[in-house]
């Protein structure tokens, strides 16, 4: 014999929705050409002081774009870069990014990862 216990009826506390926003990651490739910089900066890196966005990652992040800059219309704060000019940004010290990205002559191929709604 299979005993059920009494349960109170849900209230509707208990039955709201979720107000969860699902976040999907989106891999990006952007070519920036410099004028004469790059017009963003980054935050984060191994060894680094951490980013605003996610400060469990040691990845490097963009943190501003310049209004009318060269890569005003490619990145957005958040962004997460993973390689420039085929160099892995992936488990990279903060100084060291920085100095590959003003190495970069004329132009800086960058992937991303982006955080979006879906």
């Amino acid at each position: 014999m299979l005993k059920v216990a009494h349960q109170p009826p849900y209230t509707q506390s208990q039955c709201s929705p979720r107000q969860s926003h699902e976040l999907a990651k989106q891999e990006i490739r952007v070519r920036i050409d410099k004028d004469p910089e790059l017009g963003f900066s980054i935050s984060g890196g191994v060894g680094g002081r951490g980013n605003p966005f996610r400060p469990e990652d040691d990845g490097i992040f963009v943190t501003r774009v310049q209004p009318e800059g060269p890569a005003s219309k490619l990145l957005q704060p958040g962004d997460k870069i993973i390689q420039a000019n085929g160099y892995s940004f992936i488990n990279i010290d903060h100084g060291q990014a920085v100095s590959l990205l003003k190495t970069f002559q004329n132009a800086v191929e960058l992937i991303i990862v982006r955080e979006v709604s879906s």
